[in-house]
């Protein structure tokens, strides 16, 4: 271990030290938690409107992660009759872990903005009265009408309306309301879990190998859990602890490289 990875385990074993690093008290934007929130979880119908209440709950410093090994494979018998096994094989082998510098579980309430989806009118009509064909395909929002007609075997308006009827469906979801941030319903609690690895030097191949293994790992090896509002990544998000004055600088300033390895679903905090 390096003198920097040592420095940082013993700063960060304070839980206000990585709340802060997690969550930094002048970033009113809450840009690092809404990265790991984006490499954690997916979230389509919900928009993160706040970020409060960042309390670290658990950390644990160089984590074994044993990742589960799997092999499958058929198992065939001719005689006396014929029968066919299928059969799944896994072993973990604990001398051989993913070691993972420090690994966090925390606390935090998010705002939240919830699109519900909910029917507000559906309606059915039947399409008549075409002259064209370019009146048909003016009728839909979304038609392939060459397709169309090579499927049904068409090739003028009178064959189409002659083949079918035609019913159009639309389907009217019901606006949003004014979003209140007050509201103690569009708050809710979320856990964010951490696989940080510390390192002093950048070499960016490594560094995102070094990631991506760690969260293969670990997604072998945890079973996530399900929040109603949002669907899971991976049950820990990937992050990278670098010094800022190991960063190279022209094309692999820190911000370039927060960029590329955020755009790879991992979190890089320079130091």
């Amino acid at each position: 271990m390096s003198a920097f990875v040592d420095e940082q385990m013993v700063r960060l074993q304070d839980p206000a030290q990585l709340a802060a690093l997690v969550d930094p008290p002048g970033d009113t934007g809450h840009a690092r938690v809404r990265a790991l929130l984006a490499a954690m979880y997916t979230m389509d119908f919900a928009t993160v409107r706040g970020v409060s209440d960042v309390r670290v709950r658990q950390v644990e410093f160089q984590w074994p992660v044993v990742a589960a090994r799997r092999t499958t494979g058929n198992w065939f018998q001719t005689t006396p009759a014929y029968a066919r096994t299928e059969l799944t094989l896994e072993r973990h082998d604990p001398l051989s872990p993913v070691w993972v510098d420090l690994s966090a579980e925390i606390d935090l309430t998010l705002l939240l903005e919830i699109d519900s989806g909910e029917v507000e009118s559906v309606v059915m009509r039947e399409i008549t009265g075409v002259t064209s064909l370019e009146d048909f395909r003016s009728r839909f929002r979304f038609l392939d009408l060459e397709a169309f007609m090579r499927e049904h075997g068409i090739t003028t308006v009178e064959e189409v309306r002659e083949a079918s009827q035609y019913l159009l469906t639309e389907i009217h979801l019901r606006a949003q309301g004014p979003f209140d941030p007050d509201d103690p319903a569009n708050r809710h609690p979320y856990e964010l879990r951490l696989a940080m690895l510390i390192r002093d030097t950048v070499d960016v191949a490594s560094l995102l190998r070094d990631a991506k293994l760690a969260r293969a790992a670990v997604e072998s090896a945890v079973l996530p859990d399900k929040p109603d509002e949002a669907e899971i990544r991976t049950p820990y998000a990937p992050v990278l602890l670098i010094p800022a004055a190991a960063a190279p600088g022209g094309p692999l300033s820190t911000t370039a490289l927060e960029s590329f390895f955020a755009a790879e679903g991992v979190l890089a905090i320079f130091v």
